[in-house]
């Protein structure tokens, strides 16, 4: 295994055009990436995102609240989909990837959101009820988002949200 600063990640960002196919520079570039299924991805996906919303000008509330969503996200592909725990190394369920994609969302008002999609190849396990100590990720994603959705089958799982609105970023001088 190599070691955390050399896994491939993929890191790409791609220009959005305008709406109405307009000409002019992209709205944002899109945020794109792929972790190695590893203890360490967690940490790795929120300081890229954080990064990325920082660099958007994101209001730092709700971009505390979307790099803790990211996090609970991969943290759950890691865990749940790839069966990797702290501790002895776990048998690996063959190759996968936990990929990131984000964009921003503009309205006719000038409302941003951003779009999250969180998508694994692990094996999806239907949610188990609360549990006492544990087991509170998709509550926190929910609570981190506007809109929540999390689908699985035999292929891997993927959730996506959409964060609440923010206000347009202020106009350049």
């Amino acid at each position: 295994m190599m070691p955390p600063s050399e896994q491939d990640e993929r890191p790409g960002c791609i220009p959005r055009p305008l709406p109405g196919g307009a000409d002019g520079p992209p709205l944002a570039e899109d945020l794109h990436f792929e972790l190695a299924p590893e203890l360490v991805a967690p940490s790795i996906a929120r300081e890229r995102f954080e990064r990325w919303l920082r660099d958007l000008g994101w209001p730092s509330g709700q971009s505390d609240d979307l790099v803790l969503a990211l996090s609970e996200a991969v943290s759950n592909s890691i865990e749940h989909g790839y069966r990797i725990h702290p501790g002895p190394a776990p048998e690996p369920l063959g190759a996968g990837a936990v990929e990131v994609r984000a964009r921003v969302l503009t309205e006719a008002n000038g409302v941003r959101r951003i779009a999250l999609t969180v998508r694994d190849h692990g094996r999806w396990r239907e949610p188990i009820g609360p549990a006492r100590f544990r087991g509170h990720g998709l509550s926190i994603i929910r609570a981190c988002a506007d809109e929540f959705d999390i689908n699985g089958d035999d292929t891997g799982t993927t959730l996506t949200l959409t964060s609440r609105a923010a206000p347009a970023p202020p106009a350049a001088p």
